[in-house]
């Protein structure tokens, strides 16, 4: 009688390993990108995204740092934060109101999901990344994100927001979206 119970625990728990695997694929945790130089940049430093696989250059002396599981993720696939040390702190402060000077987030999904919200009542005009046509937004509405841009464009299945911050540098901006980039397969 102890046998059977023991074996019938046992196939509980193997049961339940096997299931484990079965879950619901959105509630996989997010990506965590992982800054790799093996691409060189002529201006500024390198950053690839090791699991999303972009390359892009920012300015010498500024900071990535990665914001994937951060609370203030929203939910995003991946958030990868550019600007000085100062200005891209370790954690999403909790106020709620930080913008980095420069902000790729990835979110599953396609763009017109993510990009009709953000295009509502703001310039939308036409531009492109890495090849792969994007609107250009810039943010007119009043509030706290008025004069932002914010570059949306898909790429395999996911929704690239690449967003300056009001007031961020242009040049910064422009060296950040003229380097993006993805490996030719």
């Amino acid at each position: 009688m102890a046998r059977a119970r023991i074996r019938g625990v046992l196939f509980s728990l193997l049961a339940a390993v096997l299931l484990s695997g079965c879950g619901d694929p959105s509630s996989a945790p997010p990506l965590q990108a992982t800054a790799s130089s093996s691409v060189g940049c002529a201006k500024g430093e390198s950053y690839q995204h090791t699991t999303l696989a972009y390359h892009l250059c920012f300015p010498s002396g500024w900071t990535s740092r990665d914001y994937t599981a951060e609370p203030g993720a929203g939910g995003a696939v991946s958030v990868v934060a550019f600007g000085p040390p100062s200005a891209v702190p370790p954690h999403v402060p909790a106020s709620g109101s930080f913008m980095p000077p420069i902000e790729v987030r990835v979110v599953a999904g396609p763009r017109d999901q993510a990009e009709t919200s953000l295009a509502q009542g703001n310039q939308v005009s036409q531009t492109k990344v890495a090849g792969i046509p994007a609107d250009k937004i810039t943010v007119t509405t009043p509030g706290p994100a008025s004069g932002s841009v914010i570059i949306v464009f898909e790429h395999q299945a996911n929704t690239y927001e690449i967003e300056q911050a009001p007031g961020a540098d242009d040049a910064a901006f422009q060296l950040l979206l003229d380097s993006f980039s993805f490996p030719t397969s």
